[in-house]
């Protein structure tokens, strides 16, 4: 520790007295006045702008409040958006199950607002009507003639059936898809158009909420027409039969070509290998041409003659 008024040494190997403080007591009555003056000031706008603040805080509505929460809810959205994962479980997939719905059909959709806007619109299904009371009027099922009919198959196919008799007949009241009915009954695009004779229920597809609608017909109805078409069920068997042996045919001729334009292939690459190759003649006994009296000797791989001298 030093003194204050000690003398500090300076380059040239001097020192330098520092100049005193003067303390508070030594000041003069007009300093003093002064320096009071200033203090009071200060101490006034200080006092100032915390009672301003306050006022700001007390007079902010509550909308204002609500539009401050928004904003920073917006924010945290914001946040939460720009949050990507890692590449490494971006193959992990999370589902909701409380924002999907059961199909009842072995499929959940997800509801969501993106594949909502993706997926199709489609118009709700009337409600089925009440059961008149005299029943005498009411239309009743062509099995069991029973007055719960399926409202469904009776508005798409034009059929009584109640959903007991349904499940029960399957050989007449199930449903068919597009690709059986032209594949198992050899009906075409055009046919199946025709919806006075074959009517079809539209269904969304259960792959993909974005694909074609599925068609589906009605066994009976399918069955019915495809008899009329080809002349009964034997008809129709031998035409499947025929069709499937032709099928079979083309299979067969198109597999026999390949196998024919590889093997030319591979004789191909065979000749072009032995054409490079080195050749050994292979040359059998002499033989004298009893005419001219030269002998000649014969390659018996290449067939390549020369004539030879006998001592």
């Amino acid at each position: 520790m030093t003194d204050q008024n000690e003398p500090i040494p300076n380059s040239e190997g001097g020192s330098c007295p520092i100049a005193e403080t003067p303390s508070y007591s030594t000041l003069s009555p007009e300093i003093k006045k002064r320096i009071e003056e200033n203090r009071l000031k200060a101490k006034a706008i200080q006092l100032e702008k915390k009672l301003r603040n306050g006022s700001d805080r007390t007079s902010q509505t509550p909308i204002d409040q609500q539009n401050a929460e928004s904003t920073t809810s917006a924010n945290a959205s914001n946040n939460e958006e720009k949050l990507r994962p890692m590449k490494k479980f971006q193959n992990y997939v999370d589902y909701d199950f409380s924002k999907m719905e059961n199909t009842r059909g072995g499929f959940l959709l997800e509801d969501s607002v993106e594949n909502s806007k993706k997926r199709k619109l489609s118009e709700p299904e009337p409600e089925d009507p009440p059961i008149n009371p005299i029943l005498s009027e009411n239309p009743r099922c062509k099995e069991c003639k029973s007055v719960e009919i399926d409202y469904q198959f009776h508005r798409t196919f034009r059929i009584n059936i109640c959903k007991t008799c349904k499940e029960k007949f399957p050989e007449k009241y199930s449903l068919l898809t597009k690709t059986e009915v032209k594949e198992d009954y050899l009906l075409t695009d055009a046919e199946l158009k025709d919806e006075e004779h074959l009517p079809h229920l539209s269904k969304q597809n259960p792959h993909k909420s974005t694909w074609n609608d599925m068609m589906l017909y009605l066994r009976e109805q399918v069955e019915e027409f495809s008899f009329k078409k080809w002349g009964g069920a034997e008809a129709l068997d031998k035409e499947f039969e025929k069709r499937q042996n032709e099928k079979k045919k083309r299979k067969d001729k198109k597999f026999k070509s390949k196998l024919a334009d590889l093997r030319k292939r591979t004789r191909t690459e065979e000749l072009e290998k032995n054409r490079y190759r080195e050749h050994k003649h292979e040359f059998g006994m002499a033989v004298e041409d009893p005419e001219t009296g030269v002998s000649t000797q014969t390659c018996s791989s290449c067939g390549i003659s020369v004539e030879v001298v006998l001592f």
